[in-house]
């Protein structure tokens, strides 16, 4: 069995990760690794606000020689309880979160918010981790460390920033109040200089030598000329002008993996369904690996059917982790590969003793949910390949940026 922690680039619910998300079937270091590819250093940020957030919480951290993790919890709490007491908010964008957590909470005090579990279980302070050290806005590799670098400190020179700066010392010390974080939420318009600087850090980083730097703003360029990143895009052997082979190379492979790892699943969660239907009937949950070869034949048949050309691309890009699942994948006979897959999951589906057994997180199927999310997608979000989150992260953050509503913040349903 394979148990990885949950990837954190990513902003989830504010509820504790399921067991479930754990199926990552021994991947998830690869998975980061090709988003990282795609476009490196951005983390799990789609929408600037959070990053200014984050300055204003290691400097008055470092004013007040503390960490700067309860500070920034406390700091997003403050902004969330101003955003959820305002009319209107009852339909939240995904920019928004805590309205149970944070439900009949009068206490807006520093000390308060910055409680440990008086905020919700993943801020979306956990996604700027890697975004606040990689665009220079701290130092350091954890966030109750961090210390204002450079870009940190020009935001904070900014005029709007500063004047915030000081207001946020005043409601830290008790002596302000919270209106403040009013002009912090993220529902507001980000002030354009605010915008100038963060723009500045993801297209132009360090410089001419800034490879990172030179990924996104080559993406960037190409998102603005309505360029194609789609699955069907990402397809071709040969990228766009602007983009760099080596940088094609990874997207290609990133989607192919993404798309082998899926395909894998469906094998599971086939058998999966089988094993429930059986316990359902008064039956043993537990099925013969030639019996799971039967059940899944069509997906096994689909997932062998574009092995080959998946584990090309996969393999060119040369990471380690994802080339060995490709190879198994495309070796393996059909019944070697059910053991295969079972063997590094263990969390849905799990091998005992020749037998396939329902793991610890059986009976949580989401097809027809997920399929329901993949048609609800507009025509601007599908020309980005969805196997990789980033390339819609960078557009949903340029387009704001650039004083452009931003797409991804659109009415969500309840948390």
């Amino acid at each position: 069995m394979m148990l990885e922690t949950p990837d954190w680039g990513t902003l989830a619910p504010e509820d504790l990760p399921s067991t479930r998300r754990l199926q990552t079937l021994g991947l998830g270091a690869a998975v980061r690794h090709f988003n990282d590819r795609a476009v490196p250093g951005l983390g799990g940020l789609w929408f600037p606000i959070p990053l200014v957030w984050s300055v204003l919480a290691v400097a008055l951290a470092e004013k007040m020689n503390r960490s700067a993790l309860p500070v920034g919890n406390a700091i997003e709490a403050a902004v969330m309880l101003r955003v959820l007491g305002q009319r209107g908010v009852e339909q939240a964008d995904g920019r928004v979160r805590g309205r149970r957590k944070l439900a009949g909470v009068a206490d807006s005090s520093l000390a308060n918010l910055s409680r440990r579990g008086a905020y919700v279980v993943q801020p979306i302070r956990m996604a700027m981790v890697q975004p606040l050290s990689a665009l220079g806005f701290v130092r350091g590799n954890r966030y109750g460390s961090f210390k204002l670098h450079d870009a940190g400190h020009r935001m904070l020179a900014l005029p709007t920033v500063r004047h915030w700066s000081l207001d946020v010392e005043k409601w830290a010390s008790g002596k302000g109040g919270t209106k403040v974080f009013e002009a912090l939420s993220p529902l507001e318009r980000v002030p354009d200089d605010v915008c100038k600087l963060i723009k500045a850090r993801i297209i132009e980083g360090d410089g001419a030598g800034d490879s990172e730097a030179a990924r996104r703003r080559n993406l960037a360029a190409f998102m603005a000329q309505h360029g194609d990143l789609s699955p069907k895009a990402l397809a071709q052997p040969n990228g766009p002008a602007g983009v760099s082979t080596d940088h094609w190379r990874d997207l290609r492979a990133g989607c192919a993996l993404m798309d082998l790892r899926d395909d894998a699943l469906s094998v599971l969660r086939t058998i999966e369904a089988e094993m429930l239907q059986r316990q359902r009937n008064q039956g043993p949950a537990r099925i013969a690996v030639q019996d799971a070869q039967r059940v899944a034949g069509k997906e096994i048949e689909n997932l062998k059917g574009t092995i080959g050309e998946r584990f090309a691309r996969i393999a060119e890009a040369g990471e380690s982790t994802s080339t060995a699942f490709a190879r198994h994948c495309c070796d393996a006979a059909k019944a070697e590969l059910i053991r295969y897959l079972a063997d590094r999951d263990g969390i849905v589906i799990r091998l005992n003793d020749g037998y396939l057994e329902p793991g610890p997180a059986a009976g949580d199927l989401r097809d027809k949910e997920s399929e329901e999310q993949d048609e609800a997608l507009s025509d601007e979000r599908r020309r980005f390949a969805p196997q990789l989150y980033r390339l819609w992260n960078l557009y949903c953050l340029m387009s704001e940026l650039n004083g452009r509503p931003n797409p991804n913040a659109r009415p969500r349903g309840s948390e």
